[in-house]
């Protein structure tokens, strides 16, 4: 059974490229997301071609994905490049069984990993209070080879939470290809997907680190 769809607001920052999953695969809605972005920000520019890449397989892979909510960061920084992470959520109906949809049951169906001089690969779980409830938080670097393009490493949030009157698992998905910038990334994650609130029918973007 498809659970009925969850009202959530989650924050990302102002900077951040929000836009509507099925729209965005289908119309010119990121091209002209991007022009009016760049009319802001004219130093952006150079990158258009680069970010209507980035946000068009974000979109695809959200879409393919089933999430409900996309947001995709593009940032130019001084010295550092152009910064990119995502943000997708996913709604599920989690286990047939109840019992094994609360949060310890998740976290205890989560395999952590301790970092290693041998392996850059490590992974944190976690039980967590936010705003929307007890949730299970996994953190890390991990690498994924999705739809061919090859093996890449990333810096990994995961934040699973029960919905509402049993109405399924929700699961808010921060990732970053800039694993050099792990500590940092990671705040952010943690950050946005601590936002999270059962308070809307969509979300809505804010900056998360206001009032922090």
């Amino acid at each position: 059974m498809t659970p009925a769809p969850a009202g959530f607001a989650l924050r990302v920052p102002q900077s951040w490229f929000e836009f509507d999953v099925w729209r965005a695969t289908r119309t010119g809605d990121l091209s002209r997301m991007i022009d009016a972005r760049i009319a802001e920000t004219p130093a952006l520019a150079p990158q258009r071609g680069a970010l209507l890449k980035a946000l068009r397989q974000a979109a695809a892979d959200a879409e393919r994905q089933g999430a409900v909510f996309c947001a995709v960061m593009g940032e130019l920084v001084e010295d550092a490049g152009m910064l990119a992470a995502s943000a997708m959520v996913f709604h599920t109906d989690g286990a047939p069984e109840p019992a094994n949809n609360t949060v310890e049951a998740i976290a205890g169906q989560i395999t952590a990993v301790a970092p290693s001089p041998a392996s850059p690969y490590w992974r944190r779980v976690e039980i967590i209070e936010i705003p929307a409830g007890r949730a299970v938080r996994i953190q890390g670097i991990e690498q994924s080879g999705a739809n061919g393009r090859g093996a890449i490493d990333f810096v990994v949030t995961q934040t699973l939470i029960p919905v509402p009157e049993g109405n399924g698992i929700l699961n808010i998905v921060l990732t970053s290809p800039q694993v050099e910038l792990a500590d940092a990334m990671l705040d952010l994650f943690d950050a946005i997907s601590s936002t999270l609130d059962w308070s809307a029918p969509a979300a809505t973007r804010t900056n998360p680190t206001e009032g922090k």
